[in-house]
């Protein structure tokens, strides 16, 4: 009954308040794009609109762990695991002023698409060589301004939740630029809206965990697919221990219940 609850409340929160998120945004787009270039006040207020969703459901948690792994002056090609759209207002968590790598299909979605475009994020078109190369210069250009790259090196939502394959292209930016790589893991999207019955899991545990960086010295010695390969292998096996953690809050309530 919770879930059901909460849901319809939901739901109709996110529909008053989405559009009239999005037109504050496009608002401090136009009264403040003169004097802040970078648009780092945009990215500032969808921080704020992912604390909105997350932290006034009073039954959800957010959990962020290696906050001190992030060097706030050091510009990163980030590279999470990736099992819901809600993944990207869940990574606004991570401290860091960064740009969006999304697929052109993301820039069609009503609400997401628009926030994208205000902040200035990075486009691709799947499939597409010319479009690749246009994000690798894109990318090299706001890393070259101090600006970090948020990426999902798997390319597209996992199915079943497990991490999967790491493409080459977060990787190959990172060492052309010559810097470090930050692998973030993250759990609970996928299961706030999967495996209730169509209901949203009104006490969902969200887990970020940002771990240490794969240096520069490290990028600039190691060839693409040894870093592919460690990247994939730290989200993996910090995603495992989420799982593992997230079971036995489980586990703990359902004993407490009984």
């Amino acid at each position: 009954m919770l879930n059901k609850i909460y849901t319809v409340l939901f739901i109709i929160y996110f529909l008053i308040s989405a559009p009239l998120l999005v037109l504050v945004s496009a608002l401090l787009f136009v009264l403040l794009l003169p004097f802040d270039r970078k648009r780092k006040i945009q990215h500032l207020f969808s921080r704020f609109i992912s604390w909105q969703y997350f932290f006034l459901s009073p039954f959800c948690r957010v959990v962020v762990k290696g906050r001190e792994n992030v060097n706030k002056r050091q510009a990163y090609v980030i590279t999470s695991n990736h099992q819901s759209m809600l993944d990207i207002v869940l990574l606004y968590n991570v401290p860091l002023y960064f740009k969006w790598v999304s697929k052109k299909e993301v820039y069609r979605i009503p609400l997401v698409g628009q926030l994208l475009l205000l902040h200035g994020d990075v486009c691709i078109k799947r499939g597409d060589p010319k479009s690749a190369r246009k994000m690798l210069q894109d990318c090299a250009a706001f890393l070259s301004q101090g600006i970090s790259i948020m990426m999902f090196p798997e390319g597209t939502r996992s199915g079943d939740g497990k991490v999967g394959r790491f493409k080459e292209g977060a990787f190959t930016l990172a060492k052309s630029r010559g810097v470090p790589i930050l692998p973030v893991a993250i759990d609970g999207t996928r299961r706030f809206s999967n495996g209730n019955g169509g209901w949203l899991n009104a006490r969902q545990l969200f887990q970020i965990t940002i771990m240490p960086p794969i240096s520069a010295d490290e990028v600039a010695a190691s060839d693409v697919k040894a870093l592919q390969e460690k990247a994939h292998r730290m989200v993996c096996d910090e995603h495992s221990r989420m799982l593992l953690n997230s079971v036995e809050k489980t586990s703990k309530k359902t004993s407490g219940k009984a």
